[in-house]
């Protein structure tokens, strides 16, 4: 009787991490680094390729890491390279332009989701994909209503509304953002179901992410709003105030659940929901003051409403403590590495 083939990526396995430049994409490109695992990467631009690496090279000298370069992820045909002889692929990328027109960003990521997911399929040596979905793609927060949240639960009312016609006002962004996640997901498990390729799937649904920004160029996503706030609470509080509360997940948290998608044998179709807890403005604040109390913080917003959803994270629990981490990282521990660990020359006026 012959072997049966690996289902998941072998230690020291090749793992093509796309948009590596990003906040989580490089988190989880470091710990897989980290755990032994070689990294490919794909950038949009040699720029990006070239200080990306400088970032990884930085913390693991030896480690196997490299970059392509893919200028346009939606054209067919974009990952055939770069997925060529990898084990696992983490398809991170997205669109975070938080643009009002769906057509400029749903529809594009929704033909890159075809683009690698096909690649995958033609490319042999892949045994595992695992897709960065977002909590998102369950509910849209509702504060102050008791909402239960879990594997089963989808925000498919949120598809049609971003679809209007036009003027695309700015406002439509919040919306937008919402239907290209969940119908981002939605796609890729209608892919497996229909195709039924020879890897395992899974998804990582994380909240909005907190953790420290790894390089001066690297925007930072919601990393970079915290870390905005903390340096100059005079003036960058207006974007976490007006943020809807919601639940945050540690980055590195979040990045081991994606190598546990990619690595343990028994994960296998699952979608992971990275929820760590309720958050909203005054719990900033709350955590600013013991880091830093000689800093001129506003006043509690006393008219903040609470995000009072739960979420069954018991899965998630588990496979976190397969990396010795009894739970989820305590919200003030991420803020404070967010605020104290990020690369010391990062700072707003690099990004103009």
């Amino acid at each position: 009787m012959g072997s049966i083939a690996p289902t998941i990526v072998p230690p020291g396995g090749l793992v093509l991490v796309t948009g590596v430049n990003g906040f989580l994409a490089s988190h989880l490109a470091l710990n897989l680094l980290e755990h032994g695992y070689k990294v490919r990467g794909t950038v949009r631009s040699q720029e990006k390729a070239d200080w990306i690496t400088d970032a990884m090279k930085k913390r693991y000298a030896e480690a196997a890491f490299e970059t392509v370069v893919v200028p346009n992820i939606s054209v067919p045909g974009a990952f055939s390279g770069a997925i060529r002889g990898v084990d696992g692929v983490a398809h991170v990328a997205t669109d975070l332009s938080f643009g009002s027109d769906p057509n400029k960003v749903i529809t594009p990521m929704l033909e890159a989701l075809r683009n690698i997911l096909e690649s995958a399929t033609n490319e042999p040596s892949v045994k595992r994909f695992v897709l960065t979905s977002s909590a998102i793609a369950a509910l849209t927060p509702q504060p102050e209503k008791e909402i239960h949240v879990d594997t089963n639960t989808w925000n498919d009312s949120s598809i049609q509304r971003p679809w209007r016609p036009a003027p695309y006002e700015p406002e439509r962004c919040w919306d937008v953002y919402a239907a290209l996640k969940t119908s981002t997901e939605r796609e890729f498990w209608k892919f497996i179901q229909e195709n039924k390729p020879a890897f395992i799937a899974n998804a990582v649904l994380p909240d909005f992410i907190v953790g420290p920004i790894i390089h001066a160029k690297q925007n930072g996503s919601t990393g970079r709003w915290v870390k905005e706030f903390f340096d100059d609470p005079i003036n960058y509080y207006k974007p976490l105030q007006g943020f809807i509360p919601r639940h945050f997940v540690d980055v590195t948290d979040a990045s081991l659940l994606h190598i546990a998608s990619l690595t343990h044998k028994d994960v296998q179709n699952e979608r992971l929901l990275a929820c760590a807890g309720p958050f909203n403005f005054n719990s900033w604040l709350s955590v600013f003051r013991q880091i830093d109390p000689a800093k001129p913080w506003p006043a509690d917003d006393p008219d903040q409403v609470h995000d009072r959803s739960t979420v069954d994270t018991r899965r998630s629990k588990e496979l976190l403590r397969r990396y010795s981490r009894p739970d989820f990282t305590p919200f003030f521990d991420s803020v404070r590495e967010n605020c104290l660990n990020s690369d010391p020359e990062w700072k707003r006026s690099n990004f103009p």
